[in-house]
């Protein structure tokens, strides 16, 4: 009988709570997808993480609009979910809400009201902002399936103090902020020779899309160029459209500095991580409208660059103005360009950003920070003590 009791208590200690998540995982590489596939690599005490894939874009460009083969992803992942709730007997549901645009908040309306119901427990996690805003621009009947759908999560999860609280607007129960985390991909602090007499190297990356400040971005880097700095612009993502392409180059034409800037396109693995040992300073003047907490920031600081990007949403959370960032209004090429005459022109300045870049991103914002905490929100949303018997 011992025996017996003794194996119990073992099978009893080895459980561990089903939580259901949903998401996006690359490709594409937006942040949100990033840090999804970031979540699900962590190892957490007392919780099992079941994913279902959302596999609704392929390209960046693609997120957000109306394609029909959507209807038939939609269709599979309401089935995984129940096929993933019945198979585990998972009691929460993890969802990362989407922006303000109309068929994702509609595709998530679907998916919630098909499902939700199966659940004890939700939470969302807002990795974008503005869902509560879109509320009001929606018909009646849609507003009264968005407020079903949406209103009441036990917990949501916003990603730093200065992004709005969508939570509150939702009335969660309970809120919780969790900054966004990477794992170290640079691995130590880069030291940058800036005495040499080649070109600066100036690092943007992103979805290629006005609001994401790609134009922001050319306008400031022609000012510096007329200004007779010496200095190349890499932009590092994929084209929103064809016509915004168009018209980013036509600038550079027009301006006679084509030859000065690089559209690698995306980039992933150490290709990428390449472009941010070459750079000398980051710059992301970004207006993007669900813009919450910039996982390409992150990656900046980790490789020991300074900064210069936006008083906008979560940003001032991110980087420390004065510190690692110089911070700008959105939409100022001028102050854009500004800034980054300060940092050129100051060697020694541009070296104590880089380095207090790499201090923030190791004190605060490494993969293992980021699963720490998310194992706070599972342990108090699953409720674990009562799961392994504990009082």
């Amino acid at each position: 009988m011992g025996s017996r009791m003794s194996k119990g208590l073992r099978e009893q200690s080895n459980r561990k709570a089903p939580i259901i998540v949903v998401g996006q995982t690359p490709p594409p590489f937006g942040g949100q997808a990033v840090m999804i596939e970031m979540l699900l690599r962590g190892n957490y005490d007392g919780i099992e993480l079941i994913h279902v894939r959302m596999d609704f874009s392929k390209e960046m460009n693609e997120m957000g609009r109306w394609k029909f083969s959507k209807v038939t992803s939609l269709a599979r992942i309401i089935t995984d979910i129940y096929r993933q709730k019945i198979k585990h007997g998972a009691s929460v549901l993890y969802y990362p809400p989407s922006g303000p645009k109309f068929f994702p908040v509609v595709r998530d309306i679907a998916i919630l009201l098909s499902t939700r119901w199966l659940f004890k427990k939700v939470i969302f996690h807002f990795h974008a902002t503005g869902l509560s805003e879109f509320r009001e621009q929606l018909a009646f009947p849609l507003r009264t399936l968005y407020d079903l759908a949406f209103m009441h999560p036990d917990a949501s999860i916003r990603l730093a103090t200065s992004a709005p609280s969508e939570g509150a607007t939702l009335a969660t129960r309970t809120e919780y902020i969790v900054p966004n985390g990477i794992a170290d991909a640079a691995g130590t602090e880069m030291v940058r020779n800036h005495a040499t007499s080649g070109p600066v190297h100036i690092l943007f990356v992103a979805l290629l899309v006005e609001d994401k400040g790609i134009l922001v971005m050319i306008e400031a880097f022609c000012r510096l160029c007329t200004l007779g700095w010496n200095v190349r612009l890499t932009c590092m993502g994929k084209w929103d459209s064809p016509e915004l392409e168009q018209r980013a180059k036509e600038m550079l034409l027009e301006a006679g500095y084509t030859d000065r800037v690089d559209f690698p396109g995306v980039l992933t693995g150490d290709r990428k991580w390449e472009k941010y040992k070459e750079a000398d300073i980051f710059c992301f003047p970004t207006f993007f409208h669900s813009e919450t907490f910039p996982v390409v920031l992150l990656e900046a600081m980790c490789f020991s660059l300074p900064i210069v990007s936006t008083r906008w949403r979560g940003i001032p959370d991110v980087v420390e103005e004065g510190n690692n960032a110089v911070l700008v209004e959105i939409r100022n090429s001028q102050a854009c360009a500004d800034a980054i005459s300060t940092l050129l022109s100051d060697n020694a300045q541009r070296n104590r950003m880089g380095k207090a870049s790499r201090e923030r991103f190791v004190e605060k914002f490494t993969a293992e920070a980021h699963w720490l905490a998310m194992q706070r929100v599972f342990s108090d949303v699953a409720d674990c003590r009562l799961l392994l018997g504990e009082k």
